[in-house]
């Protein structure tokens, strides 16, 4: 028990003696505030926070409290305070609204024109272009029918040229009345629908144009065109539209100026013949290698990518990656041997869908003769036997046509969309052959019905474009370059490429 009381006597003792010397400690530190500034002292800790001296300061009689006055006075500044910053709230926002407006406009707008570029978007009709006084009845009939229904004198010269090339020139495909009326569409089809150009250096762009023209559509879609694909590039084959282009180039700027094959895009199997896919290139003005502004071309480059035609291999230089340049060395060894063929408003280029090719910038002291600059306008042809591939490749999203019900599927040929009925085309089929012409109330009324394409639809193919090719191909890439370089040789390559398909 004493041993008890000892310890409690102990503890009671040190208890007694931290009160005492919290409470010393607070008294020596009252000692360095003068009475009036103690009351004041809220907390009672002895010394004033920031609060409590601008509280102190403000007792000028230093009678150890605020007068009413002063209170008052605290408060009205209080108020005059807070509706400044209302005043200044307001003002940022009228400073910054024309910002914020312009930004939504331009994602409205930028959104409204890439959903009209999808398949079932905005359709444009030969009454639209009359309406506008765009091109006469005369001029649109013409575009239909060229050179009056005349078939294009091919010559056997030409033919090897493009089998040994991969690309030949066709002088004098229109009439110059023929080119300045396609030219007069073209340019409206841009102002309707185009948006300006994010990926390349062109001033405005507008893919799957054909889609929304009923003009451009027949004038593709007729014999002096598809007969001379079928015998020049298609081996005999039915040509079928695939998709159509238009890039504007801006005195002094390339459009895409890398080398490139165009065959990473088209909706098609990688592993064919180069004979399973071609294109047309026009230019709206007189482009050559001197004043620049039209293609290059690699001459042979067509057997570069495939091991199926004869002589055919694959090239130390050939890429399945569409977003990486090319080697110092390779670049330099396709500017030292291309080809820049000269090009008027009346002639075509067809080139094949494996043939390396690039633009060529315009010479700055010969601007363009039109304000806006240069239209080239592209039309991707697939053979009747081409092989729909959904995904050419991997970074790639689905292309539209396969969204829309009676439409190819995975593997099939280009002509197996056929209606049970007769026998022939499916009349709401996306690819078209070129062999055979559809009315203009065929394409009005099949483009706004069962070739439409839903928002979600569309909202869900922006979306995987996104995905796929800035976040999915970044990712990858990083993830590429840092194994490489640590190893020091090529390790991994899992970026976007095209994916081989065996060929049917």
């Amino acid at each position: 028990m004493a041993v008890k009381f000892s310890e409690e006597t102990s503890s009671g003792s040190s208890n007694g003696k931290k009160s005492g010397d919290s409470a010393f400690n607070t008294k020596r530190r009252n000692r360095g505030l003068s009475v009036v500034s103690k009351k004041f002292d809220i907390d009672g800790d002895g010394t004033l926070d920031k609060y409590e001296m601008l509280a102190r300061s403000l007792d000028h009689q230093n009678s150890g409290s605020i007068t009413p006055e002063i209170v008052v006075e605290l408060l009205k500044e209080q108020d005059a305070l807070r509706k400044r910053q209302w005043l200044l709230l307001f003002g940022n926002i009228v400073q910054w609204l024309p910002i914020i407006a312009g930004a939504a406009y331009t994602l409205y707008k930028f959104s409204e024109r890439q959903y009209q570029q999808n398949v079932g978007g905005k359709i444009l009709t030969s009454m639209d272009y009359i309406r506008e006084g765009v091109v006469s009845s005369e001029e649109i009939q013409s575009l239909w029918e060229l050179s009056e229904g005349n078939a294009y004198p091919l010559t056997d010269q030409q033919r090897q040229d493009y089998l040994r090339d991969g690309f030949v020139v066709l002088p004098n495909f229109l009439t110059r009345d023929e080119s300045q009326a396609l030219d007069k569409v073209v340019t409206h089809n841009l102002n309707e629908m185009a948006f300006p150009d994010l990926l390349t250096k062109c001033s405005r762009k507008f893919h799957g144009e054909y889609y929304h023209s009923s003009v451009t559509h027949k004038f593709w879609q007729q014999p002096r065109i598809s007969d001379m694909l079928s015998t020049l590039a298609l081996e005999g084959d039915v040509p079928y539209m695939v998709t159509s282009e238009i890039l504007e180039m801006p005195s002094g700027a390339p459009c895409i100026p890398q080398w490139h094959w165009d065959f990473l895009t088209f909706p098609q199997n990688f592993n064919a013949s180069f004979t399973t896919g071609t294109q047309i290139w026009w230019s709206s003005e007189e482009v050559d290698s001197n004043v620049g502004g039209g293609l290059a071309f690699l001459p042979g480059s067509h057997k570069w990518a495939n091991s199926v035609d004869d002589g055919a291999a694959l090239h130390p230089c050939f890429a399945m990656n569409l977003f990486e340049k090319m080697s110092t060395e390779c670049t330099q060894l396709l500017d030292r041997e291309m080809a820049v063929p000269k090009l008027s408003p009346t002639d075509i280029v067809v080139f094949s869908r494996f043939t390396l090719h690039r633009s060529v910038a315009r010479n700055p002291s010969v601007p363009f003769k039109s304000p806006t600059g240069r239209r080239g306008y592209t039309l991707r042809v697939g053979s009747a036997r081409s092989i729909f591939k959904q995904d050419t490749m991997q970074c790639f999203p689905s292309h539209p046509s396969s969204q829309f019900g009676r439409q190819l599927k995975q593997g099939q040929r280009y002509d197996s969309v056929i209606d049970p009925e007769t026998g022939l085309h499916h009349s709401q089929a996306i690819y078209r052959p070129m062999n055979a012409q559809d009315s203009e109330e065929c394409l009005i009324r099949d483009g706004k019905g069962a070739r439409s394409m839903s928002t979600t639809t569309f909202l869900h193919y922006s979306a995987q474009s996104i995905i796929r090719q800035k976040i999915k191909w970044k990712l990858a890439k990083s993830v590429e370059d840092a194994v490489n370089s640590v190893v020091q040789r090529k390790l991994l390559d899992i970026s976007c490429k095209a994916v081989p398909t065996p060929d049917v």
